[in-house]
């Protein structure tokens, strides 16, 4: 049976040679349980598919829009010809109408699902936001946020979270931090003990990776001295008021971090840094000290061991203000 033999009307069921169907480029599925698809075949054997694959016309061919497993199974099972519906559909619908199936399946990875939510995001002329997907699928604008920031992994993060090494759990903590951060906590996903690769390695419980990544990554900006409003401190960075790094701003992604953080380290520093200059070009008599012991040669900051800290401290219920000298050693 070949292509024009196919004068049936649109939606309805036909039957068209596997050699005449081909698997969309923009379907976001690209890896297959081999095991699943062997235990599919079997059953195809011996029933037949009983859900036709969902296909468009293009060009001389039929394009397979949802039902790839199925098809996949059935040249494994020695089928000729398999039961189609066709339909008319745009690109932008072919894409849509892919993804939504993929979300009613448990056993596409997360990572897939997010290079298709970009795939939609990104076609021209389609008019996506978050909130229109979220509509179409049926998922929350903060799922769908935070399965498009999977895409921000580093690769030796997304490999080992591809590979199956960590749970998405982990993905998604690690992929809110900075690119410098990321393989840091990856490291911290496993206990410490020596193994050959990740996938020896015990995988730590996900909060145990959020409460590393709170104490050592996220950097509070309850006391910063500089203005979190300044769109000029550090001009291509902008100001920290709609920063989507921002803990305090970004809701979508952070809706679990109470505190309003920085998961930025980088910038930070650059606009502390920024502040310090501004200040010390403002006050030239400004006296720096920091907390290390010792400075580079030639340093204007007076080291930790030059000075004595005096800090007040509020004393006994009843008593009166008393300072608290710390004597540094000389």
């Amino acid at each position: 049976m070949s292509t024009k033999e196919v004068v049936k009307p649109l939606q309805e069921y036909v039957n068209v040679p596997l050699t005449e169907l081909v698997e969309s480029s923009t379907n976001p599925r690209k890896t297959f349980d081999e095991e699943r698809l062997k235990e599919l075949a079997g059953s195809i054997r011996s029933k037949g598919i009983l859900a036709p694959l969902l296909t468009r016309r293009v060009n001389s061919h039929f394009e397979i829009v949802s039902g790839i497993q199925r098809y996949r199974a059935a040249k494994l099972a020695g089928l000729r010809e398999a039961p189609v519906r066709i339909v008319v559909l745009t690109d932008a619908e072919a894409l849509e109408t892919q993804i939504v199936e993929n979300l009613l399946r448990s056993d596409v990875h997360p990572f897939e699902e997010a290079q298709g939510f970009r795939a939609l995001l990104e076609r021209e002329g389609a008019g996506y936001t978050i909130e229109k997907l979220a509509a179409k699928t049926g998922k929350s604008a903060a799922y769908i946020a935070k399965r498009l920031r999977l895409l921000d992994l580093v690769p030796p993060v997304a490999n080992a979270f591809t590979a199956g090494h960590i749970r998405i759990e982990h993905a998604l903590l690690i992929a809110k931090l900075g690119t410098d951060a990321q393989e840091k906590a990856l490291a911290h996903c496993f206990d410490g003990y020596y193994a050959a690769n990740d996938g020896e390695r015990s995988l730590v419980p996900a909060s145990r990776l959020q409460a590393w990544i709170e104490q050592n990554i996220y950097l509070s900006l309850k006391s910063v001295p500089f203005s979190k409003d300044d769109e000029t401190l550090v001009s291509e960075a902008g100001s920290c008021a709609h920063c989507p790094k921002r803990t305090g701003f970004n809701n979508l992604l952070f809706s679990e971090v109470r505190e309003d953080s920085c998961t930025d380290a980088a910038c930070f520093n650059r606009k502390l840094d920024a502040h310090i200059a501004q200040r010390v070009t403002k006050m030239p008599n400004l006296v720096q000290i920091t907390e290390n012991y010792s400075t580079p040669e030639g340093a204007s900051t007076i080291a930790r061991r030059n000075y004595v800290e005096v800090v007040s401290r509020k004393g006994k219920k009843g008593g009166d203000m008393r300072p608290r000298k710390n004597c540094a050693r000389i």
